[in-house]
């Protein structure tokens, strides 16, 4: 009985390894079923776009230009839904290691908000900052650089074939009886119609796009007269130098009417009204006597730059009519009226405020030539030399 009993319990044991083996061969078989050849996934290609979002210094605002630039990203990122950008924010030197690198992550979210608000979704638009640039020198160092990414337009277009259906079978025809019975013969009878024809789905690649170009940056508008043609009134004031005529007449006010040619060139052309009024006291005038001075100036301008804000230098040569006024008798050694020449100098600055409109400031230093209105109390032969400082504003054609 002892060896009966045994018997089924060997057997038993001897069957385990086959069964585990069993077992492992078939989670096997199932992996293989479940880890079919699957295309990889296309991975973007990204590569510098080419542009460089510039601020102005020392802070995270964009610039004119720098919004320009941007406003192409956008238009780039709008025209594919896989698109999507990296902006890396720089700045110079100048400043603690510490402000600059929080500086440049400013800038980069700067780029990256003002691409949000042109619609593009936030997870499409990475920002980085990196500091001080080691390889950007000046004002070239205050920029966010753009990298674009995208997937090849071939590997995104590639989709796998749909299984073509297989044809359906024909129905058998009609077992013919195996003696048919005598009848008249049939009239011919209408042909069956052909079966369906199945047109199985063709996948067509779509052509490669090409990538958009690199937006290009934005220039400011010029007038309409492409050179510049300005137009502006105003007045200041203005003075004798020499001492001795500085005793005779007082520092009085100045006005002005310009016209300019070539404000957008190297150098321009002035033509000028200038007029002038100055209290004058001398021995033998009224209390009531004034100086008047009305003349003509030409001048040629050197413009430094065509920006908005536009420093220059000037020179060139004029006349002005002086004569007394508000006085009946002149019994003094101050003549009644004088032609004197004029040699203005000096400096200026031109503001453009948007569209055609200017402002405009300078500072000018008059020769004299031929002045014999004060030569009775002067000893000077260029007593009637001046300074003037004078703004106006007008309009830019």
């Amino acid at each position: 009985m002892r060896k009966h009993s045994s018997w089924p319990r060997r057997g038993l044991v001897s069957l385990v390894p086959l069964a585990l083996l069993t077992i492992a061969g078939a989670h096997l078989a199932r992996g293989a079923e479940r880890t079919p050849d699957e295309p990889t996934p296309a991975r973007p290609e990204c590569k510098n776009a080419g542009v460089t979002v510039t601020f102005i210094g020392s802070s995270d605002e964009i610039d004119t230009n720098g919004r320009g630039a941007l406003s192409g990203v956008a238009t780039w990122l709008q025209n594919g839904d896989q698109r999507s950008v990296r902006l890396e924010g720089y700045t110079d030197k100048k400043g603690g290691a510490t402000g600059n690198q929080r500086l440049s992550e400013r800038r980069a979210q700067a780029a990256k908000d003002f691409l949000v608000g042109r619609g593009i979704a936030p997870d499409r638009i990475m920002a980085f900052g990196h500091g001080e640039s080691e390889h950007l020198t000046g004002a070239a160092s205050r920029v966010v650089v753009v990298t674009a990414c995208d997937i090849p337009a071939a590997v995104a277009s590639e989709t796998p074939p749909e299984p073509e259906p297989e044809p359906e079978p024909e129905p058998e025809a009609a077992a013919k009886p195996a003696t048919p019975p005598p009848a008249p013969a049939p009239a011919p009878a209408a042909k069956a119609p052909p079966p369906p024809m199945i047109i199985a789905p063709v996948t067509v690649a779509a052509p490669p796009v090409a990538a958009a170009p690199p937006p290009a940056v934005v220039a400011p508008k010029g007038p309409s007269s492409v050179v510049g043609i300005e137009a502006t009134v105003g007045g200041g004031a203005i003075g004798f130098i020499d001492e001795s005529a500085r005793a005779v007449a007082g520092t009085g006010g100045s006005w002005d009417a310009r016209l300019l040619f070539g404000s957008r060139l190297p150098i321009a052309v002035e033509g000028a009204y200038v007029g002038s009024v100055q209290s004058i006291d001398a021995l033998g005038l009224s209390t009531s006597s004034v100086l008047l001075g009305n003349g003509v100036e030409g001048t040629l301008r050197i413009n430094l730059n065509r920006g908005r804000v536009q420093p220059y230098l000037f020179g060139g040569a004029g006349y002005t009519h002086y004569q007394l006024s508000n006085t009946a008798t002149n019994t003094s050694s101050v003549r009644d009226s004088d032609d004197v020449g004029t040699v203005p100098l000096g400096g200026g600055i031109t503001g453009r405020l948007g569209g055609s409109f200017i402002v405009d400031a300078r500072a000018t230093y008059r020769a004299t030539f031929d002045d014999d209105l004060l030569r009775g109390t002067a000893d000077s032969e260029n007593s009637m030399q001046s300074w003037n400082a004078s703004a106006r504003f007008g309009f830019e054609f």
